[in-house]
């Protein structure tokens, strides 16, 4: 039995052996076969999820570039509020204001060398502030979040000027673009700390937050995870390159075991036939297309966020190459540079600036890869005009490990801030030049009583030197050095802001401190010595008319008695007076009733109306009688208006007045003695304004004048001249009589007065004509005066206004 199983041995055998090469080859095929579609499979769900971690990184990059634009902008602020610091003009809460006011920021600090904050706009963040002062460590630029433990941080810029830091608090959401409701968002410090979680996010959990952080550091792309739910996520992380801060993105991905089921499903018919392994390829080639294509896709979306989220923040941004020497710009970089091109040389973008603005860009660019910051303002021509253009941005290392240093910065047009700063700067000079021509005292303190702004006065006053007064000096130090030109002070017991000093130079000051709208003090004083001395003065006259008074009270009883009889006196006078115009009125009346009927009769027997007298002679008398009569009614007449006008009863009639009528009348009355005596009047008027004015009054003025003219002048002529002038109407009588002597002028205009001369005794008068002439001048608010020369005339000038501008009723004035 044993030997027929030995035969059957080998029998068996041979057919195992003769199969067994074939066998190997085919399990060797299908080996590889299974092999290589296992390979297919894993690269396939290696792809996939490289894919999904390669937009969720994409997003994040993102991100990230917005938040390095809003960086930007936050440092473009920062450092035009150090331009603002460097000025030195600036209170530190202004200054304070002015660098919280970009978006970006939530709050802003002014910290001195001795880590005190002198302003802060949120002192909530004043513990932040001191943490990133002890991160910055005295640099003259850091961006970062400081380390705070448990405490919350946030990114924080800190420039130090001079002897002031000037502090931004940055709030992490404002640095972010508009997101979905249910986008997964981090922002964490390069410590660790998580500055800013989206709404998404925090519903997650801290759990959650720390699981995406972690994964996202976990590799340069970022890392599938799963939470808490079973659910599994995608996170990747993208570096800012402003301020070492992470950005980290996550979104839902498909699980492991769906990755590998969608791989296994692919490749599954690729064992079944050759066919379906072309296919297979075909669809591996196809994936790969569009694989290119979405990361294209992916990056021209990612430039055209980039670009929306510049135009949003309303500057350009360039990137510097130095290896290169290519600066590349974008759109709107462009077009504020005036470029034909957004790529162009570092010397032909020196082209685009004003000549005389070129060689301080260069040495900023060239100097911008030694420190790291790019800090340029320039003029460019755009528009026919001139335009102020602001360059500001950092340097950083190339991550392609090319040692290639570039610069990134942003491009803000600040045309209209830079003449809003030249506006401010004209009138601090003004303000500048008010105070120091003020000639009182005056300065300026701020909320620390420290000394800001004074004017020469104030040092003058106090006999202050610059040893003294000084930028920063204190209150207190400028009190007590002026305590020795102060004689004495005296404060206001109703107003404690108020003093009264008398310097050692005899002066007075009324000095007033209020608070300003900073919480800072000013002081103004005013000279009021005069007025001290004028006190003085009044108060030396209030002794004398104290000791005057006390004087006169013994002789009152005799003042009194005095005054009575001073009373009674200026009555009896005041009453004679009156009888006197009254007598001479009702005389006058009483005079010139039967002096008509001597008139009358005299002319009827001159001019023989009844019949011829019998002896000529008779005729004489009567036409002596007739002149001597109207002589007499003349001298009346004069006498009556002169008392009528001294008992104050002449009543003007103003109204409109052609003075040619007047002069008309008047010459025409006076020809006739003119030409008796060989005289001619000549009369010189031409376009006389019309006047308001009393005829009667006027016509007697002209009849005075020209009676005194014909009655003085014995050979020549009479010239009545009469012109308008810009108040009205002037007339002049120019005789070539006789003339007066320069010491009888003042008292011609006065009644009853006359010039005893040899030729006045010749003729008769009252010597009431001028003065008649001169009060009816004066009634209608004009004015007479009289030039004279003896032996060659007299000139009488009378000047009247064009409207009535005298008394109507001197009656009633005077009842007045």
């Amino acid at each position: 039995m044993s030997d027929e199983n030995a035969y059957e041995a080998p029998s068996g055998a041979a057919p195992y052996k003769a199969n067994k090469p074939f066998i190997a080859l085919v399990l060797v095929f299908v080996t590889a076969f299974f092999a290589a579609i296992a390979a297919q499979i894993r690269s396939h769900h290696d792809d996939a999820a490289s894919t999904i971690i390669a937009a969720q990184s994409s997003a994040a990059g993102l991100i990230a570039e917005r938040v390095n634009a809003n960086l930007a902008i936050a440092m473009g602020a920062s450092a035009g509020v150090t331009d603002l610091a460097r000025s030195g003009g600036a209170a530190p809460s202004a200054i304070a204001n002015a660098a919280a006011s970009a978006r970006p920021a939530v709050a802003a600090a002014i910290v001195n060398r001795a880590g005190g904050i002198e302003a802060i706009t949120d002192p909530a963040q004043a513990a932040l502030v001191t943490a990133a002062m002890q991160s910055a460590n005295a640099a003259e630029v850091w961006v970062g979040a400081p380390a705070r433990g448990e405490l919350a941080t946030a990114p924080v810029i800190v420039r130090n000027v001079g002897d002031r830091a000037i502090v931004t608090v940055i709030d992490p959401a404002r640095l972010l673009p508009e997101l979905d409701e249910h986008a997964r968002v981090l922002i964490a410090s390069a410590d660790g700390s998580i500055l800013y979680a989206s709404p998404a996010m925090q519903e997650a959990g801290a759990r959650a937050q720390q699981q995406v952080l972690a994964a996202a550091r976990a590799g340069d792309d970022g890392a599938l995870i799963r939470d808490g739910n079973d659910r599994t996520w995608v996170a990747a992380e993208s570096t800012a390159q402003i301020g070492d801060l992470d950005v980290m993105a996550a979104a839902p991905a498909p699980g492991a075991l769906d990755l590998w089921l969608a791989a296994f499903l692919r490749f599954a018919l690729v064992a079944a036939a050759p066919l379906a392994a072309m296919a297979v390829l075909y669809l591996l080639m196809r994936q790969n297309a569009q694989r290119a294509r979405l990361a294209e896709a992916e990056a021209e979306r990612a430039e055209t966020h980039f670009q929306i989220a510049a135009d949003g923040a309303k500057v350009g941004v360039l990137e510097w190459r130095p290896a290169a020497d290519e600066v590349q710009l974008s759109e709107r970089a462009a077009r504020l540079l005036g470029a034909p091109r957004d790529v162009l040389g570092l010397r032909d973008l020196l082209e685009l600036i004003v000549a005389e603005d070129r060689f301080g860009v260069e040495e900023e660019f060239r100097r911008a890869r030694q420190s790291g910051l790019l800090d340029a303002r320039f003029r460019v021509t755009r528009g026919g005009g001139l335009a102020w253009i602001e360059a500001r941005g950092t340097a950083v290392e190339d991550s392609s490990g090319r040692s290639e240093t570039r610069v990134f910065g942003t491009v803000i047009d600040a045309t209209q801030r830079h003449e809003a700063e030249a506006r401010v700067s004209r009138l601090e000079q003004q303000l500048r030049a008010a105070i120091d021509n003020f000639s009182g005292p005056f300065a300026l303190w701020d909320a620390r009583k420290r000394l800001l702004l004074w004017n020469q006065s104030f040092a003058r006053a106090f006999g202050l030197g610059p040893d003294i007064l000084r930028m920063r000096a204190s209150y207190e130090a400028v009190a007590a050095a002026a305590t020795s030109s102060i004689r004495r002070e005296k404060n206001d017991p109703t107003n404690p802001d108020v003093r009264v000093i008398e310097l050692t130079t005899g002066e007075w000051l009324h000095v007033v401190e209020r608070r300003a709208g900073d919480g800072g003090l000013i002081t103004v004083g005013v000279d009021i010595t005069p007025l001290k001395r004028k006190e003085e003065e009044l108060a030396k006259n209030e002794r004398r008319l104290s000791d005057a008074l006390s004087r006169a009270e013994t002789q009152e009883y005799r003042i009194k008695a005095l005054a009575r009889e001073a009373h009674e006196e200026r009555q009896k006078a005041e009453e004679a007076s009156r009888a006197k115009s009254t007598f001479l009125a009702n005389m006058s009346h009483e005079l010139r009733t039967p002096l008509n009927a001597v008139i009358g009769f005299s002319e009827i027997m001159a001019k023989e109306l009844f019949g011829p007298l019998a002896n000529p002679q008779y005729k004489q008398y009567s036409s002596d009688i007739y002149d001597s009569g109207n002589h007499l009614l003349d001298l009346i007449n004069d006498i009556l208006d002169m008392a009528k006008i001294e008992a104050n009863k002449l009543t003007l009639t103003p109204r409109p007045l052609d003075p040619m009528v007047a002069i008309e009348q008047a010459v025409r009355l006076t020809k006739r003695k003119a030409e008796d005596k060989g005289l001619s009047i000549v009369v010189d008027a031409e376009d006389l304004p019309e006047i308001e004015a009393d005829h009667r009054a006027v016509k007697q003025i002209l009849l005075n004048l020209l009676s005194n003219a014909v009655k003085f002048t014995d050979q020549g002529a009479i010239m009545v001249h009469a012109r308008d002038n810009q108040h009205g109407l002037t007339l002049r009588v120019v005789d070539t009589g006789c003339g007066i002597p320069p010491e009888h002028l003042p008292r011609l205009a006065r009644p009853f007065e006359q010039v005893e001369q040899e030729l006045t005794r010749n003729n008769h008068g009252t010597g009431l004509g001028l003065a008649l002439t001169k009060s009816l001048t004066e009634m209608h608010g004009g004015k007479l005066a009289i030039q004279s020369e003896v032996g060659r005339g007299t000139i009488v000038t009378v000047t009247l206004p064009r409207t009535f501008g005298g008394q109507r009723e001197l009656e009633a004035t005077a009842a007045e």
